[in-house]
């Protein structure tokens, strides 16, 4: 008995060791990071990919359920406002500055619910007048730049002269500036979808080259 358990612990040990002849901490930790990293990439990049679809096809109803999902988010945020402001107003006699600021989020909030299309062309028109602050002010860099005759100073200027152009477009159209940011998130979503599937395949690659080892 006492060699038949002898040659048992033996073999077990031989075992043993094979096992950790064999173990490589590379392949393991490549295994952990494919069998982690593959499914979220997978998932990322069809989600991606689906929603930059959805946004090329239908931009319309697109920009009203994102006007909608903005509107729900704003009045759960100016309800959690003004509830806080309730608590602070009465533990320690101030708050009301967050309580109209969370009614005025509520009321806002509501309004992009009601009205989606309006709501829209309103944030159109505010991203719209920054943007011509912007070119105005490219323009006069490049006024001044073209008085010192510095730099690429007829660039500058054709370019602040085309910003400025485009802005005064989406003031007369301001649904084709929505319908424009639409495509660009759309094309963004895509980048995002294709940058998940590249790294996906150099992990997959990796795995089998270490596999292959």
């Amino acid at each position: 008995m006492p060699k038949a358990k002898s040659e048992k612990s033996k073999s077990e040990k031989s075992v043993r060791g094979k096992r950790t002849a064999n173990y490589n901490p590379v392949a393991a930790s490549v295994k952990r990071l494919y069998n982690k990293s593959a499914p979220l990439l997978i998932c990322e990049a069809l989600l991606f990919g689906v929603a930059a679809i959805l946004m090329v096809v239908r931009p319309v109803a697109i920009l009203t359920a994102l006007t909608l999902v903005i509107g729900i988010a704003l009045v759960l945020f100016g309800l959690y406002r003004t509830i806080a402001g309730f608590v602070v107003s009465r533990d320690a006699g101030g708050g009301w500055f967050d309580v109209i600021f969370g009614l005025l989020t509520v009321v806002l909030g509501v309004l992009f619910c009601i009205y989606p299309v309006g709501s829209i062309t309103a944030l159109v028109y505010i991203f719209v007048i920054l943007f011509m602050l912007r070119a105005l002010l490219s323009l006069i860099f490049s006024i001044n730049m073209i008085r010192a005759k510095f730099g690429n100073y007829w660039f500058d200027l054709i370019m602040s002269i085309i910003l400025i152009a485009l802005a005064i477009f989406l003031m007369v159209y301001p649904m084709a500036g929505a319908v424009v940011m639409i495509y660009y998130l759309a094309i963004t979503l895509l980048l995002y979808a294709a940058a998940d599937v590249y790294m996906y395949i150099e992990i997959l690659r990796l795995k089998r080259l270490v596999n292959d080892q």
